[in-house]
């Protein structure tokens, strides 16, 4: 058992607290159970920007768009090399660009569907507006809900996004709408 500072976002607000996590990895945490506790919490509403702390509260997972990361990156005996594949994607009012590692051959958008709810990507950055002003956040990993995604594509390197571009993806429930 270890306290990690907690970073999430959520359908209309960022929550910024501290969570005591059971096990070595955030991800495998956030996947081992469907609610958790989190204790000096504070939600930053994205439609205003104005701030509401709690010493605490229970959230269920599905509450989780994305989290931020941090704490205990596991065993180093249990690393092995992977492949990389960037993706974007989009999940509720947030656009994430990172990348998915992944056996060689593997298709980054099925490794996804076939992962546990809680999906890491790296070398992350995450777009969003709080009181209508864009914020764009460079993370190590974030940690996406597969089952809240709108829509996830595999992207070059050097991708950049373009609104007006169709997005086609076998995810890509209400697409038109997202973008």
């Amino acid at each position: 058992m270890q306290g990690v500072e907690f970073l999430a976002f959520g359908e209309d607000c960022t929550i910024t607290a501290k969570v005591t996590m059971f096990g070595d990895r955030l991800t495998d945490f956030l996947n081992g159970q469907a609610r958790f506790l989190l204790h000096s919490v504070t939600f930053e509403s994205l439609e205003d920007g104005h701030l509401v702390s709690v010493d605490s509260v229970s959230l269920e997972r599905s509450d989780l768009l994305v989290v931020v990361g941090t704490g205990p990156r596991g065993s180093v005996d249990q690393r092995v090399d992977l492949a990389t594949a960037r993706m974007e994607l989009q999940v509720g009012p947030y656009r994430i660009l990172g990348q998915r590692h992944l056996p060689p051959g593997v298709d980054p958008e099925d490794s996804v569907r076939k992962r546990e709810p809680m999906v890491p990507l790296t070398n992350a950055t995450i777009f969003y507006t709080v009181a209508g002003a864009i914020v764009a956040r460079d993370v190590g990993t974030v940690i996406v809900n597969r089952s809240l995604v709108d829509w996830i594509v595999p992207t070059a390197d050097e991708a950049v996004s373009f609104p007006e571009v169709e997005v086609r993806s076998p995810l890509a429930i209400g697409a038109a709408a997202a973008v």
